[in-house]
Formats: C-alpha cells, structure tokens, sequence
C-alpha cells in the first residue's frame, strides 16, 4: 500500500541518519556495521538498560541484554536444559557436592572452572561468589530479584575454586543456579564501595548509582562492555578470557530501538541489523517480512509463543481504587465478559494463543493444571447474574451501580505501545457493553517500570513478561518498608498458596513439586488475581550467512516446572559464514 511504503521511506530516511558510524572514542566506541576485516554484530533491542546486573529486577536489567556481558554458575541450553558454565559441573544429588543434612538444611558446592577472569583480568574466585551474597542479601538495597538468598544462610570458601552454598532449607534448584540467581560481583570493584554503605559513610544511593553496575560494567560473559550511548546503544568487545572460548564474532552493537516500524525498516533496508530480539517486532510485521525479505533470500523469520500477557487485578485495600475489586464475585463477572477471541482477531488475525492460564500448553505440568483450574468463558449473561450477587443493579445507562449509588469504575492502565493500546481498546469495548464503567490510561515507559507504581495502581495493570509461582507470594510484594522490591504486583496472598509454596520447596522430588504447582495455579485461576490474556507472539529475524542461532530455542520456561534460556545463550559459537 502506498501509505505503508511512504512510511517506511520516511522512517528509512531518519534510521540512516541516525545509524551513521559513531566517532572513536577512547572507550572503544565501535564503527557501524559496514563490510571490511571486521564483520560486526548488529542486534536490535527493545528495551533500555540501567544496570548490566541479571540479578537487579524489573525491566532495567533485561536478560537478552545482561547475558552478554555475564556468566553464570549454569546456563539453560536452547530446550531448556541445564550446563556448567563457569562451574565445571553441576552439583549431583546424594554426591559429596549436594548433601542433605539430618535438620534439613543442605550444601551444594559448585567447583569452578580453572582459570577463571574477570574481564579486567582480574582472577575471578569463590570470593567474588561469597561477596555477591553479602551484597544480596542487604535489605536497605531493595533492587534484587529476591530469589534464593533468602534462603541461602551463607557460602564458605574453603579454597579459590570451591564455593559452597550453605542453604537453610530443602531447595531442588539448589544444584542450577544461573543467570538472576546468585551472579558473582567483582570484588575488586566494588566491596569498598559497599563497606561504605555498610558502615554508614555513603549512601544507598551512592552504591548503587556507581558506574561499575553500569557504564563501567566488568563481567565475565562473551563481550566486554566497550562503550555505552544511553538510550541508544552497548558495544562489546569479544572477551579473550572468556571461559567457554573466545567469541567467534569479534564485536557486537546492540541497537535500542523501541519502536517496531524503525526495527522493520531496518531489516528491510539490509545493513542495518543483522539479529532482532523478541518483542522488537510484531506479529503483523511477519507477511511483510517473508514476503519481501525472506523470500529474497536475505535472511530467516522465526515466530512462536513466549510467556504469557497478564492483567494484574488490584487487592491491596489501600491502592483499590473501587472495593468493588475485592469481591471475588466482582472479579468472577469481569472475567466472564473478558473477550479472549476478540482479543486475538483485533490483535493477530486469529493467529494468537489465547489463555486462562499462565502455562503454556508445551509445558510439562500444563495438563494437570488444566484439569484443576477454574476456567470462565465469556459470557456476560454470567456476568451480569455475578454482579447481581454482589448486590449491583443497572442504571438508566446500562452501567452497574453498588447499593451506595455509585458506579463501579473499572480503572484500566496499560504500558504505551501499539499492541497493549489496541488490547485495551477491544477489551474496553467488552466490558462497556457488558455494563462496566471502564477508565482507561496509558503509561508512559518509565512510568510503567517505576517500580512502585506498578503496585500502586487502582484497578487493572497490564504487565508483559514471564510470570510464575514465586509472584503470587507474600514475600513477593512490594511495600514502601522493603523498598517496593518484588513481583507480586496485585498484593494477594493466600495461605493456602503460602503452605504449597513452602511444600513445593521443601522437597527434592520434583514430580511432588510438579503436583503443588499444579494447585498453586489453580487457586490463582480461582481467587483471580491476575487475568491472563494471551502468550505473547516472538518474532525474532537473522540475516542470510549469521550461523549460531537455533530458531526454535525455548527462551521462556514456567516456573518450577522448567526453566528458559535467552535467544542468544551460545552467542560466543556464532559466526558469520
């Protein structure tokens, strides 16, 4: 269409402009991708970085970014499956390395590989493991995936290579430990900076806002942080020390790039990018795509479903905007009226995966989550008889009114972007015809990923991401005593949930653990603290002659039933041919 070409022109037009070759700089900036001794990799990221940290929360520290320049104890392969990385292996069960102990705690140690660097040649030890701990665990700080250091009473090194993880409870993942977990720091760095917000001579503040957690980032991944343009792009360098082997491509560009038509006139154009990350594209973009890049042999489309699209629903009295959305009656009715099938004509022609559940169907305990779970499909004749039970009528305008005369508001936020603005729009337009008074607002990105707003809200809150069992627990949500730290954004919590949450990380048999899962996930579907929408759809490109990425690799994985790995876990064998 005319209006489609126009638009990519013009967006072509201002890309070039803005991708011309960045001067040399005396951090190492890198050229732009042109053709020469030096093939460079170009990908296109979505998301903003603010730390280079798995380990720090939230949308600030992106795996797909943060995996580059980092290595784990372990690392997930593209099926989902554990390896050693900077551990020469992984700790076994009923061994001398994993050892139950007659009280219930454990010990798990994981001998590290020889000759391990930092990439400012510093030796990286078991030391730099114990202090990664210490940092952790400190309360005031509040910024990290909480996830297992609470449950972690210390880790002894008995010598440089030996790191021995000294847990106070069963814990069956105690031997995978990877990226987000417990990511070593350099001490080098960083522990005299922290004995000073220890002892109160500087400031949280000061700590977490110095460069090495950023712009002078020092890891042990496949590239060392080069230069670093906010909001724009990070270089790297391969890193000779790296110790699976030195990167088979020397330098990498990962471009930010929030908006998806840029990221398609970019790989339409050709030069420009040669790998694009998932949610950098959208579904809509794939006809295009195949139709006038792929079939011209200049590369490769992959698409499927990743994790799944959630409307948090809030159940914190202090925040509900209308206490309306503390009746579980309420919460049934709005479910009810929620139009999944509409969702997915209006967002992908039909093509999505639409769910009641946050499991996907390839998971391995999604059938006995599916037998137990509480299912609502829409219909709002349901929902009227639902809201009638919690005492509301209808006015003159067909909207439901409490027995105090007022209104139920639905208020209703989603993160700005195409995809979200238009899932509200259809599900607005449900609701209302159902006899809801909708409020919709749209969040600005920094606004949606201000961690505290994303448990103030008062209604409804769109969230993207990989959801799991660990987010529905009380330990999980966020308040101003820890710092808003935490995942469980609506604030419920159920004792229920809290016993199989402690039963399912009390044992090492993980087909029990699979069981409590299962019924952890159906009180969820049953009290509805979340609606799930539908799984999201990756489209990830790579270009004609880039050999290494595996277009089918599980990059999410649900919970305690598996874990996912990132699009680019072996970027170090990639290679251009």
């Amino acid at each position: 269409m005319p209006s489609r070409i126009t638009l990519l022109v013009m967006v072509l037009a201002v890309l070039s402009a803005g991708c011309s070759a960045p001067q040399s700089t005396s951090s190492g900036s890198i050229p732009n991708s042109q053709p020469g001794p030096i093939r460079i990799l170009v990908i296109a990221e979505r998301f903003e970085v603010v730390y280079l940290s798995p380990k720090i929360q939230g949308s600030s520290s992106p795996i797909n970014t943060t995996r580059l320049f980092n290595a784990a104890l372990v690392m997930f392969d593209n099926v989902g499956a554990p390896r050693p990385y900077v551990a020469e292996a992984l700790p076994q069960l009923n061994t001398s390395s994993w050892l139950v102990l007659p009280d219930g705690r454990m010990e798990t140690t994981y001998t590290l590989r020889t000759a391990l660097t930092w990439q400012d040649g510093t030796p990286l030890t078991a030391q730099d493991f114990a202090f990664a701990l210490r940092v952790y665990k400190d309360s005031g700080l509040g910024v990290f995936l909480t996830a297992p250091q609470g449950t972690i009473d210390a880790i002894q090194t008995p010598d440089p290579r030996s790191v021995v993880v000294q847990w106070r409870s069963l814990n069956p993942d105690a031997g995978i430990l990877s990226f987000g977990d417990l990511d070593p720091l350099p001490s080098q760095l960083m522990e005299s900076a922290f004995n000073d917000y220890e002892q109160g001579r500087a400031s949280r503040e000061t700590f977490l806002g110095n460069p090495a957690w950023s712009t002078e980032y020092v890891g042990a991944g496949p590239y060392r942080l080069s230069h670093w343009e906010p909001g724009a792009q990070l270089e790297g360098i391969a890193f000779d020390g790296h110790v699976l082997g030195r990167p088979k491509i020397d330098r990498i560009v990962l471009r930010i790039i929030g908006d998806e038509n840029t990221v398609l006139a970019a790989v339409l154009a050709g030069g420009q990018v040669d790998y694009t990350e998932f949610f950098t594209l959208r579904v809509e973009h794939i006809p295009v795509l195949r139709r006038e890049w792929e079939a011209a042999g200049k590369g490769a489309v992959a698409a499927g479903p990743s994790s799944a699209v959630a409307l948090h629903v809030q159940q914190r009295p202090d925040y509900v905007g209308d206490p309306g959305w503390l009746d579980l009656r309420v919460r049934r009715a709005i479910a009810h009226s929620l139009d999944r099938a509409a969702l997915n004509e209006g967002l992908f022609n039909g093509i999505g995966f639409p769910t009641e559940t946050i499991v996907s169907p390839t998971e391995s305990i999604y059938p006995d989550v599916d037998r137990a779970m509480t299912k609502y499909p829409y219909d709002p004749n349901r929902a009227v008889q639902l809201m009638g039970e919690a005492g509301y009528t209808r006015d003159t305008e067909g909207q439901f009114v409490a027995p105090d005369g007022n209104r139920f508001r639905l208020d209703f936020s989603v993160t700005a972007g195409p995809e979200f603005e238009r899932g509200q729009a259809i599900l607005s337009d449900s609701w209302r015809r159902t006899g809801f008074d909708v409020h919709p607002a749209i969040l600005a990105a920094a606004q949606a990923r201000d961690v505290q707003s994303r448990s103030t809200f008062p209604g409804l809150s769109s969230r993207g991401g990989g959801l799991a069992e660990v987010h529905f627990t009380a330990a999980e949500v966020g308040s101003p005593a820890n710092g808003w730290a935490g995942d469980n954004r609506s604030g419920w919590t159920n004792p229920n949930y809290e016993r199989l949450w402690s039963a399912a990380n009390a044992t090492l048999d993980r087909a029990e653990r699979a069981r409590d899962s299962a019924q952890m996930l159906a009180l969820v579907t049953e009290n509805l603290p979340i609606y799930p929408l539908y799984f999201a759809i990756q489209v990830r490109t790579r270009v004609t002659g880039l050999q290494g990425p595996d277009d089918e690799a599980l990059v999410t994985g649900f919970g305690l039933a598996s874990k996912g790995t990132t699009s680019h876990w072996n970027i170090y064998e990639w290679q251009f041919n």
